[in-house]
């Protein structure tokens, strides 16, 4: 009798489990029998909640990945403490001082050298998992706009296999929302109405399916990837993303990780490592990244799928009338944590526009983007502008960079290189303050 064969590589790695957190919360005091049991791989496989269809969570003794069955799930109700389950706490509340009317965004700088492609994972900061500012009302209504536009191209909730990742990132955003921004999110009802103070908006939460409770809330976008029970893999199941250019979500709906990051220069060499990285993300180490590119136009969604004449220059056929203010640095800033409960990855990111001329007065900034723009691997920086931004940009950092060496304000025998407070960039906190009024 021929031996039964292999299971694929990662059929049987799970993340860590985080169900001893249960014991933490109130309605669990009284453990059973059943929460003291030892699962193990085999059976997290075994009795694995499906992904691959809406799941019956009244079944009992079926699991998620990191270890929670469907009776806990049951039993947790709505709202429960995520920053117990999860394993990381809660935000603190913005200042007395903040003011949504001079909110702006941190000012990104993820530019790194010498410098081989990779994750470039950072530490995640909780207090900023979802960081609003003054254009917050602008930009949820050109969100609504690109929905009425492009539908499905930019939004799907699938056929109800994500409904329990979606329902855990909801709750957990609004957890987040009227903690660190509490005197314009609140909820009453006993969780059953969001207050939405900046918008004037009152949400019923047990009628409006979660990720559309998202979509008309939270300024940014996110993509759940549930691991299939099968191969252990991570797939598409559930988006809502207005931030892409030159490429939409839906092009990558039920997509496996490594099918959805082929257009990335060097991907495929990354794509063992991101599976493995993705298959062991612990629940309670969440991270963060940026990527970046250079536009000349500000533009938040543009697809060739939604557009034939696409092109993703604003000046493509006129290169010459290009200048400097032209210009925009687009960073898109990143968290990739994983639910506790249903065992989701989730991608969160927001498109942060800057322009080009803004660095002009930043330490060290455009010598080290001068420097990557000019001896980056070339189809990197192919990726990252098109080649006539990559010109004037050049030009106008060389200068930039000779104007900060003559004053001081870089030592003449700086070896360019990823500085230390990257993805920022020396005095960015001071910077950051002048700019909101502190």
């Amino acid at each position: 009798m021929p031996p039964s064969p292999s299971p694929p590589p990662h059929a049987l790695v799970f993340p860590p489990s985080r169900r001893h957190a249960l014991a933490s919360l109130p309605q669990f005091e009284k453990a059973t029998p059943q929460q003291h049991e030892t699962i193990t791989p085999a059976m997290l496989r075994a009795r694995a909640l499906t992904t691959k269809a809406k799941p019956d969570l009244h079944v009992d003794g079926l699991y998620t990945p990191t270890g929670f069955a469907t009776q806990d799930i049951r039993a947790l109700g709505r709202f429960p403490d995520y920053a117990v389950l999860a394993g990381v706490r809660h935000p603190e509340p913005v200042g007395p001082g903040w003011d949504i009317a001079r909110a702006v965004f941190r000012p990104y700088r993820p530019f790194r050298w010498g410098y081989h492609q990779h994750m470039a994972l950072m530490k995640y900061e909780p207090d900023w998992w979802v960081e609003l500012e003054r254009g917050y009302t602008k930009t949820m209504a050109a969100r609504q706009a690109l929905l009425q536009t492009h539908g499905d191209r930019i939004f799907f909730a699938g056929s109800g296999a994500a409904d329990l990742a979606a329902r855990e990132l909801m709750e957990m955003l609004l957890q987040f929302l009227c903690r660190r921004y509490p005197a314009h999110f609140r909820l009453e009802r006993g969780g059953d109405v969001l207050v939405n103070g900046l918008l004037g908006t009152v949400t019923d939460l047990v009628s409006t399916p979660p990720l559309r409770v998202l979509f008309e809330n939270v300024p940014e976008d996110y993509a759940i990837m549930l691991r299939n029970e099968d191969d252990g893999l991570y797939y598409l199941r559930a988006a809502m993303v207005c931030s892409s250019v030159g490429w939409d979500i839906a092009q990558h709906r039920d997509s496996p990780l490594r099918a959805i990051h082929t257009h990335v220069p060097d991907a495929g060499r990354m794509a063992m490592s991101m599976d493995r990285w993705f298959s062991r993300l612990a629940t309670d180490t969440p991270v963060s990244r940026c990527s970046w590119s250079l536009e000349d136009w500000e533009v938040m969604f543009t697809s060739p799928e939604a557009d034939a004449g696409w092109t993703r220059s604003a000046f493509a056929g006129r290169p010459d009338a290009l200048n400097v203010g032209d210009i925009r640095l687009r960073c898109d800033a990143q968290t990739l944590r994983r639910l506790p409960v249903s065992g989701a990855v989730v991608f969160s990111f927001k498109a942060v526009f800057t322009p080009l001329a803004e660095l002009r007065g930043e330490p060290f900034v455009p010598a080290l983007l001068h420097r990557v723009l000019r001896d980056g691997k070339a189809n990197l920086i192919g990726y990252k502008c098109v080649d006539n931004v990559r010109r004037v940009a050049m030009e106008a950092l060389e200068m930039w960079a000779a104007e900060q060496a003559e004053q001081g304000i870089v030592p003449p025998d700086w070896e360019v290189g990823t500085l230390d407070e990257s993805p920022f960039f020396p005095g960015w906190r001071e910077k950051l303050r002048r700019q909101q009024g502190f």
